[in-house]
């Protein structure tokens, strides 16, 4: 087994560029399985991890160019960054500083005080850039919880989203079904193109839909791993970036499930995840 990761000399603090979870935040992230944290990352954070995402992406655009050989390069682009090995999976695997970004024990504390957990390790980050309408790339995400698909043995996780641009209610922000962290989990019904509200109607006469608000730049959107959830297409001409992280305790054990963050690892299942691509993030 390899030693437990744990961030290393090179690791830099920008905690006064990020925000902290207070009590009120975690309680209600009990009640409604989703807390919004308004500019819980800085805006000139946001600006530096968008950088990083278009350098390592390839789409390198805010919004939908009007020039037609601009489009061309802008679906060449997508496409390019869609048919890579890891999609928009895993860039700290690649890009040091986003490997420190996304590593911030600021973040690692703001998961185990919702969690409320001891400690939490880094598990993934992915890029949830949302094309605008006219480009014909923007496409929905069906309601769905994250747990199912995560190669861990306990739902003892949270996703961190975080809008990197102002997000507007057209531009496809999540919705949340409030309170559905208590159902169990109901499959990899968005990978298998199953409808949740077919399948689960009592889920939906259960727990109502959040409202869909406009998210300013920086803005944190945690919510529980098994909390249902769903977005709708960019209706606008802007690109809606925004990024995904999950932290999750330290008791979770790798389950060896298919997974663009943990394949080809080496990982042991009914182990720790203990690599140095999921280092203890907190304490």
């Amino acid at each position: 087994m390899n030693a437990p990761a744990k961030l290393d000399d090179a690791y830099e603090d920008l905690s006064p560029l990020i925000g902290d979870v207070t009590d009120d935040h975690v309680e209600a992230f009990w009640r409604d399985g989703v807390v919004h944290i308004p500019g819980f990352v800085k805006p000139e954070l946001c600006e530096e991890v968008i950088k990083h995402f278009m350098a390592w992406s390839g789409m390198r655009w805010k919004e939908w160019p009007s020039d037609p050989a601009e489009q061309k390069a802008f679906v060449a682009a997508v496409e390019g960054a869609f048919n890579k090995p890891k999609r928009t999976f895993g860039i700290r695997q690649e890009d040091p500083w986003m490997f420190n970004y996304v590593a911030q024990r600021k973040f690692g504390e703001a998961a185990a005080r919702l969690l409320k957990v001891p400690s939490v390790k880094i598990l993934s980050e992915t890029l949830h850039v949302k094309q605008p309408a006219s480009s014909g790339l923007s496409k929905p995400l069906v309601w769905h919880q994250d747990f199912p698909s995560l190669p861990i043995d306990r739902a003892e996780a949270v996703q961190f989203w975080c809008a990197l641009v102002d997000v507007t209610p057209d531009m496809g922000p999540m919705t949340h079904l409030k309170g559905s962290h208590r159902s169990m989990p109901g499959g990899m019904v968005a990978e298998l193109g199953e409808d949740a509200r077919e399948l689960y109607p009592e889920l939906f006469k259960e727990y109502k839909p959040t409202k869909i608000v406009p998210l300013s730049q920086g803005t944190a959107v945690f919510h529980h791993g098994l909390t249902w959830h769903c977005s709708g297409i960019n209706k606008t001409d802007r690109v809606r970036w925004a990024m995904s992280s999950y932290r999750i305790s330290t008791r979770c054990r790798y389950t060896g499930q298919a997974n663009y963050n943990t394949d080809g690892l080496g990982l042991t299942p009914r182990e720790f995840l203990d690599h140095p691509n999921f280092p203890t993030v907190y304490p």
